[in-house]
């Protein structure tokens, strides 16, 4: 199964990094551990502090647009 995930890039200075999924139903990116933080889809599009990665099978590719 094909996921769409997101990370900010200011994230990976702390400890942890949160890791943001697309929920294709609604059209946000939630995040993983606290689904009531969430980005629309566009705003995580359009904004360069965020990478978008396709995951399948375990593998991570980078979406560069």
């Amino acid at each position: 199964m094909k996921k769409i995930r997101a990370i900010y890039i200011g994230d990976v200075r702390f400890d942890q990094c949160p890791v943001f999924e697309l929920n294709t139903e609604t059209n946000y990116f939630e995040m993983l551990i606290d689904k009531e933080m969430r980005y629309e889809k566009e705003v995580v599009e359009e904004d360069d502090d965020f990478l978008i990665f396709k995951v399948e099978n375990d593998v991570a590719t980078l979406i560069e647009e």
